[in-house]
Parts: structure tokens; sequence; C-alpha cells
């Protein structure tokens, strides 16, 4: 039996293997930034209400703009999440491609694999009736 089947379909596991791994790290990247994405949303949220509250009691202008600096803060920090969200999501999407071609050329060296047991199996099965047959007519010319 000729091992270099099973050799590759050894190398495409592996692959696959690599492939799911590389995709359970971009995912869990991905969910990481939507926490901080949501995280951001709500410290906004939170501080808008403040502000809200602040306006309508008397402050001090220092406080009006403290308020409004964390604000464009937390703008310019969902901004950049939003921004490494979206390489990250293209990332999984590339890692999913990669992982399903791995998987393709995975399912190819199994049924190339499985492919070469059956002509073995043929090939061992043809000898022996070749074997059977040989002995039969031996048998027959000795009579």
């Amino acid at each position: 039996m000729n091992r270099t089947w099973t050799v590759l379909q050894q190398r495409a596991e592996t692959a696959t293997q690599e492939a799911q791994a590389a995709m359970h790290i971009a995912r869990s990247k991905v969910t990481q930034l939507e926490a901080s994405l949501a995280h951001i949303e709500k410290l906004k949220q939170d501080y808008l209400e403040r502000y809200s509250i602040a306006q309508k009691e008397t402050h001090s202008i220092s406080d009006n703009v403290a308020y409004r600096r964390f604000i464009d803060h937390l703008n310019g920090l969902r901004h950049r999440v939003v921004l490494q969200l979206t390489a990250a999501q293209q990332g999984l999407d590339a890692t999913n491609a990669a992982l399903a071609s791995a998987r393709r050329e995975q399912a190819k060296m199994e049924a190339m694999v499985e492919r070469e047991a059956r002509n073995d199996a043929a090939a061992a099965a043809r000898k022996d009736q070749r074997v059977l047959d040989e002995t039969g007519i031996r048998l027959f010319n000795l009579k």
C-alpha cells in the first residue's frame, strides 16, 4: 500500500486543525471587540445622561467642558474600535474561507485514501483469484 495519500491526508488534517485554531482566535477577537464597543456605548449613554442632568442644575463651565471632552474621547475610542472590529471581521471572513478550503482538501485526501484502499483490496482479490485459478489448473492437469 502506498503511503503517499495517507501522508497527504495527515497534512490536510493538520492544516484543518490549524485553520480551526485560527478561526477560534479570530472569532474571539471579534467577540472581544464587540464587547468593547458595547461597553463604550454604555459609558457614552451614562455620561450623556449625567451631562443632561448637569445642564439642568447649576454648574461651572469647566464641568461642561469636562463632560464634552470625555464624550468626544469616547466617540474617538468608538471610532477606533469600529475600525478594529471591521478589520477583525474581515480577518474572520478570511479565516473562514481558509477553513472551508482546508476542509475541502481534507475531504479530497480522505477520498483518495479510501480509493487507494479499495484499489489495493481489488488488486489483492485479483491476485488471490489468480493463485486459486492457477492452483485449480494444476490440480486439473495432475488428474
